[in-house]
């Protein structure tokens, strides 16, 4: 296991990026990338072979089926290329020149100083427009900033909001449906920390405890039973939360 550099979660080492905030783990990404090449020089080993098939079988088939080997090897290669761009695009940034360096040390302090004042007024709505504006938009992470985890809270708060509809739904799929757990046990477990516990905590109970009750099917019980599951003194383990979400989704399914 290893801590997540944008958001401290722990994480699988050999995972291409982290489960919560998205951020690409360059050595599992590198690692996944090496091992698909080494599946395409197998294949296209295999593929040398074609031609002696070919003058057993006919040579108007072996071509065919070298052409239409290679086609789709290239057309897998240019999908996992594209697939990579879009998983990197709008992240912040994972390797910093020194001007870039500069940009983002001077961003931070900027946000910093409006976390605090969003912080000090209780705004969630501004913490999260900060967090997503920074995360998002201008691809600079925040983490290590006092309120980082608040402000993080504070964007998972505001993207419930946004997912609650899908309940509503005559059927739910399963990508609406561990968003809303995740948000859902993020808030029960008080992943935000002490920091935001003056903010949250009566959300928790108020709020988030009646969906996951009412709404979502689950027993004080159930989420109870979880939770030496996914504690790790004096913190919530975010990928053990993340399990349990791919796990029990299906409650209200």
């Amino acid at each position: 296991m290893i801590k997540c550099p944008n958001c401290g979660a722990e994480i699988e080492s050999n995972v291409t990026k982290c489960p919560y905030c998205g951020y690409i783990n360059v050595p599992g990404a590198e690692k996944k990338y090496m091992d698909d090449l080494e599946d395409i020089k197998e294949n296209l080993a295999l593929v040398e072979e074609e031609p002696v098939k070919a003058l057993k079988t006919g040579f108007s088939k072996g071509t065919k089926v070298i052409v239409w080997t290679v086609g789709i090897l290239l057309a897998l290669v240019i999908v996992y290329a594209v697939l990579l761009l879009l998983q990197t695009r709008d992240k912040p940034k994972l390797f910093l020149s020194a001007e870039d360096e500069a940009f983002a040390s001077a961003y931070r302090v900027i946000a910093g100083e409006q976390l605090q004042t969003a912080y000090e007024d209780k705004d969630i709505e501004k913490m999260a427009q900060i967090y997503d504006k920074a995360y998002s938009e201008d691809r600079v992470s925040l983490w290590g900033d006092p309120h980082y985890e608040t402000a993080y809270a504070a964007s998972c708060y505001m993207k419930l909001q946004n997912c609650l509809p899908y309940l509503d739904k005559e059927k739910i799929t399963k990508h609406e449906a561990e968003q809303i757990t995740y948000y859902c046990f993020y808030f029960y477990y008080r992943a935000y920390g002490e920091d935001g516990a003056g903010i949250y905590d009566d959300i928790r109970d108020e709020e988030i405890l009646p969906i996951i009750q009412d709404r979502l099917g689950f027993t004080i019980a159930d989420m109870e039973s979880f939770r030496d599951r996914v504690m790790d003194p004096p913190n919530v383990d975010r990928s053990k939360v993340y399990g349990i979400v791919k796990k029990y989704y299906k409650y209200y399914h």
